[in-house]
């Protein structure tokens, strides 16, 4: 009895100290791999911490500059932002009523009963454009615009419920979103990185999520989101024009870009799959940002 007390002593002490070299230090384990902490890259069987300049913030094994500065080299370099604008990432885009014009913001002129958004103006409800004018609309004209809208209402979802949220964690194939939902993805997605946008959505019994800089996968849910979600609908994206402004979808309706994710839909190459959200919110299951965009037909 004593000798079967000290074998079994003995292997529990090789089994720890297998497992202790088997993940060094700054890393930690998901089934059987580990991965090096946030700041730190795997170089051979170690974690080694790696140099992270001013003005950066570090997610994986991987460093990003904070908003308002620019990698130039291994240095995040603060750029100039004109008056007029706001910053998001390594990029600066003109306040709504402003227009880019080489390096500077200009106003441009709002007709009454219209507003501005980003670039562009747009009339007030109840009226319409003329020209560089909002004219009031006629009796008739309101009554099939709101018949019009209640159309466009009801063919907001195909019976899709979409629920936009961001990655908790993830650890092997099961994700936990903000949302409370927690989800098993059968399909290898490799490193999420921080705090991801991701949207779970389906109908019936269907599961699938989109993440951004990733794709779409089909999954299976196995906690329900805390919160409610959208309407929404898949779509197949058939053509792409103006250099990214408009889009046209298979049924033959058109959207306008937002402007500010025109530098996304630039770079669209068309004919793909995605979901709209709500009407006014597009992913394209091949693009890595999801992007607003109006309906004009």
């Amino acid at each position: 009895m004593r000798y079967t007390a000290s074998f079994i002593f003995l292997l529990l002490f090789m089994v720890t100290t297998t497992y202790a070299q088997d993940i060094p230090a700054n890393a930690w384990k998901s089934g059987n791999s580990w991965y090096c902490n946030d700041g730190y890259r795997k170089q051979g069987n170690e974690c080694i911490k790696f140099r992270v300049p001013e003005n950066a913030w570090v997610s994986g094994s991987n460093w990003y500059c904070n908003d308002g500065y620019q990698k130039r080299g291994n240095e995040c370099i603060k750029f100039r932002v004109p008056k007029n604008a706001w910053v998001s990432g390594s990029k600066w885009y003109c306040n709504n009523g402003y227009r880019k014009q080489g390096d500077e913001c200009v106003k441009f002129e709002i007709p009454d009963n219209a507003f501005a958004q980003g670039a562009q103006w747009y009339c007030n409800e109840g009226y319409k454009k003329q020209g560089e004018n909002c004219i009031r609309m006629s009796q008739d004209e309101l009554i099939r615009l709101k018949k019009k809208l209640e159309e466009q209402k009801a063919s907001l979802s195909d019976g899709t419920i979409a629920f936009q949220t961001k990655v908790d964690d993830d650890s092997g194939d099961i994700i936990k979103l903000e949302n409370g939902a927690i989800v098993e993805v059968s399909s290898y997605f490799g490193y999420l990185g921080y705090r991801k946008k991701a949207v779970l959505f389906g109908s019936g019994n269907r599961c699938r999520i989109w993440i951004a800089g990733k794709k779409a996968y089909k999954c299976e849910l196995l906690k329900s989101p805390e919160k409610r979600g959208e309407p929404a609908k898949e779509v197949h994206i058939s053509e792409v024009k103006g250099k990214g402004t408009i889009l046209i979808m298979l049924d033959g309706s058109m959207y306008e870009v937002d402007s500010i994710d025109e530098i996304y839909t630039s770079l669209w190459l068309g004919v793909s799959d995605g979901l709209l959200i709500n009407g006014t919110t597009l992913i394209n299951f091949d693009a890595d940002e999801a992007v607003t965009v109006h309906r004009i037909r």
